[in-house]
């Protein structure tokens, strides 16, 4: 927590980068640009880890203490990922969020992953999910088979629509799709934003995420914000922040004056990048004076970046703050905090390591 704030991860993973797990070569690839990536969007050799540590199997116990016990934030909703393309468990395998969730059961939101193109099986593990307790979805953009790309529709009538369907049935109201970046040799326009519009429109009872908004396609993720049930993730948008700070201001700027300010939602994406210093740097971020003055983009006030760190997310899974915080005041991770503050970022994983 900051200054009263509730500080809300909207994405956190358990990566498996390791060779074992990939499925095809071209993993290799992506694991390539996955250590690339950590290393430019982290702040300093604190929080940079060299691609021999990040590029582990890693486990929900490192992800928790990173999460939970090296940065300020109070509750953090774990991704699965269904790159069973490129990585045999997925990449971010739900059960490793299973394991999270059981671990924090009061700090955990759990997203199951899930493809819609795989018909019945979709539907059938849908009801698995749904038996187990996870409190939403994530599904992906697209899939990669033999040098094509399959753009994942959530407006397919074959299988987006019933795949929605199947979720409301099973009382799950919130879908999270990644979008924006794309994730090995992939075509990149499968990555956009065309199918959100229609269900968005047909489901209006169903609550869907954009993640990495603003990334790329900066001006169709700012319609979208006309839709009231589009929700707009920040994983690896907020990391620009650091070493492209215009152009995150430029990002924030336009969605923002489209109208997503109460719909907006900070996320890290550990373990790609270490959750504290985003929480710094988003904290003390302002709007530059230019882009205020010559392009009307609203001031990042406090009261936005206390919407957008914590309370949207708590509005959009139905957690109430009073409530919150008398289940999490006396917990494990609360006494630790009150005892020893913040340790530092990837402490425990590099300490694991020399022992």
């Amino acid at each position: 927590m900051i200054d009263d704030m509730i500080v809300a991860d909207a994405v956190v993973h358990c990566y498996n980068w390791v060779r074992e797990n990939w499925a095809i070569p071209e993993a290799e690839i992506a694991s390539g640009a996955g250590a690339g990536f950590h290393s430019v969007l982290s702040t300093d050799d604190e929080s940079r880890l060299t691609p021999e540590e990040f590029l582990r199997n890693w486990s929900p116990e490192e992800l928790e203490r990173a999460v939970f016990y090296e940065s300020d934030v109070d509750i953090a909703s774990y991704h699965g990922t269904p790159i069973w393309d490129f990585y045999k468990d997925g990449h971010s395998d739900t059960e490793k969020g299973f394991a999270l969730k059981e671990r924090q059961p009061d700090r955990t939101i759990l997203y199951g992953a899930v493809n819609p193109y795989q018909g019945q099986k979709a539907l059938d593990d849908i009801d698995e999910l749904a038996d187990r307790g996870v409190n939403a979805l994530k599904v992906y953009a697209a899939f990669y088979d033999n040098a094509q790309t399959t753009q994942i529709r959530l407006d397919d009538p074959e299988f987006g629509y019933p795949f929605i369907q199947k979720a409301l049935d099973r009382g799950i109201r919130v879908i999270a799709t990644h979008k924006a970046i794309p994730f090995g040799p992939v075509d990149p326009h499968k990555y956009g934003m065309q199918d959100i519009p229609g269900a968005c429109a047909a489901f209006p009872q169903m609550q869907f995420e954009v993640v990495h908004a603003g990334f790329a396609f900066v001006e169709e993720t700012g319609f979208l914000a006309a839709l009231p049930n589009c929700w707009f993730n920040l994983e690896v948008s907020a990391a620009l922040i650091f070493n492209a700070p215009r152009r995150f201001a430029e990002l924030m700027g336009q969605l923002l004056m489209a109208g997503a300010g109460d719909r907006l939602l900070f996320a890290t994406g550990c373990a790609l990048v270490h959750p504290q210093p985003s929480i710094q740097a988003f904290r003390k971020f302002e709007m530059p004076r230019e882009l205020v003055e010559g392009w009307a983009y609203p001031e990042l006030t406090d009261d936005l970046k206390r919407a957008i760190i914590g309370e949207n997310f708590m509005r959009l899974h139905g957690i109430d703050r009073d409530d919150f915080l008398a289940r999490t005041a006396d917990d494990d991770v609360s006494r630790h905090r009150a005892e020893h503050g913040l340790d530092k970022p990837w402490s425990s994983l590099r300490a694991a390591a020399v022992a």
